[in-house]
């Protein structure tokens, strides 16, 4: 088990922080819909389509923000444990990680979007299914682009 801890570390770390900022993701949204007075139904929000499209977008997108900077974090620190020892460094990989993000967040809500606004499909299995392929892409432009080793740059 230790092996297989090791051997797979950083993706298993991965995932649990994904889970944690997909958490801070849903946290925000249910507060966000309360701040801005949307009837809070986990039943309606699984069977039925928004009564309000424009709140659930503008709570979605302020959500995803939330938890990006959050996942920066905890991505920074914890899962890939990042010691940038310039400042040109540090700057290249903040810069990266906000543009990676910056894309899916833009495909997550727009994704959301266009399956509570034009598809009519009920909100929270939208934005699960969008979130496994938010959540897969993350990895993907974390591993190869933004906290990827390079020996300039260490």
């Amino acid at each position: 088990m230790k092996e297989f801890y090791q051997r797979h570390k950083t993706i298993l770390l991965y995932l649990i922080a994904g889970g944690l900022t997909t958490l801070v993701n849903y946290l925000l949204l249910f507060l966000f819909l309360r701040l801005f007075g949307q009837e809070i139904s986990l039943r309606q929000m699984l069977t039925e389509e928004s009564k309000n499209v424009f709140i659930f977008n503008l709570a979605n997108t302020l959500a995803v923000v939330g938890a990006v900077i959050f996942a920066y974090v905890v991505n920074k620190l914890i899962v890939f444990r990042s010691k940038t020892k310039s400042s040109r460094a540090f700057w290249r990989e903040l810069i990266a990680f906000f543009a990676s993000r910056g894309i899916t967040t833009l495909f997550e809500i727009a994704a959301c979007a266009f399956l509570v606004s034009v598809l009519n499909l009920p909100e929270l299995p939208s934005k699960l299914g969008v979130t496994v392929v938010v959540i897969l892409l993350n990895y993907i432009l974390s591993v190869k682009i933004v906290f990827k080793k390079r020996d300039n740059e260490q």
